[in-house]
């Protein structure tokens, strides 16, 4: 007994596909910082939009690693659970390469040389950015931006976050569905077992009835061979 109907798609592929394309969209946009001038408005607001980007998008990745293992997908077998794992895999390591080439290029832009990173870092140590911790460079990047540049930065966060909670109540909303599923063919189970117990019990009570009988023919045979 089916409690599902006709599957018609498997949600957690549909989600890996768009979370797939948010770990491309992030590795463009690090390509495109990387071309981008450095100290530029465009610089800045990259590298805004990666240091949100970066971390919603490998919270997606470990939503899905996470639904590997609920009810959501407990029938998978165990070849295509390894495959999903391993694709969920490829793709923090697409995450982590994309985040380390990023955190590179804002200290260490491409062609720089020693001299020219040297300035830069005692131009951070008498602006108070804190030399090597990366302070002063992150406080450059917001200083390019114009009110109206940060507004439109913070409404695009703002944005994706509201996506992305549309996302996960998408999930949760999945979650509530099978449950009350589960519940329903639970409750349908339960009242099979009560009719086998009940059959099974009408069983009982007529074989004991016909012991009975038997045993009183029995009897009744006994008594007749002494007459």
């Amino acid at each position: 007994m089916s409690f599902f109907g006709p599957v018609t798609e498997d949600h957690w592929l549909v989600d890996y596909g768009a979370t797939e394309g948010a770990v491309r969209e992030v590795r463009e946009t690090v390509q495109q910082r990387r071309q981008a001038g450095v100290r530029t408005v465009q610089h800045a607001l990259l590298s805004n939009k990666l240091r949100t980007s970066i971390q919603q998008t490998k919270q997606r990745v470990e939503d899905l690693l996470e639904r590997l293992e609920g009810w959501e997908l407990r029938d998978l077998t165990r070849p295509e659970h390894e495959r999903r794992t391993r694709l969920c895999e490829k793709l923090l390591s697409a995450l982590t390469r994309a985040e380390m080439d990023f955190n590179e290029r804002r200290y260490q832009p491409q062609g720089a040389t020693e001299e020219r990173l040297g300035g830069w870092r005692n131009a951070d140590l008498e602006a108070g950015g804190g030399g090597g911790g990366g302070g002063g460079y992150d406080n450059d990047d917001t200083a390019l931006l114009t009110n109206d540049q940060l507004r439109q930065q913070q409404t695009t966060m703002i944005r994706e976050q509201d996506s992305g909670l549309e996302a996960l109540s998408r999930i949760v909303s999945s979650q509530k569905h099978i449950a009350r599923a589960i519940n329903t063919e639970v409750d349908e189970h339960n009242v099979l077992i009560d009719d086998i117990t009940n059959r099974t019990d009408n069983t009982r009570n007529r074989v004991e009835d016909e012991t009975g009988n038997i045993t009183t023919v029995n009897r009744k045979a006994r008594t007749w061979r002494q007459y």
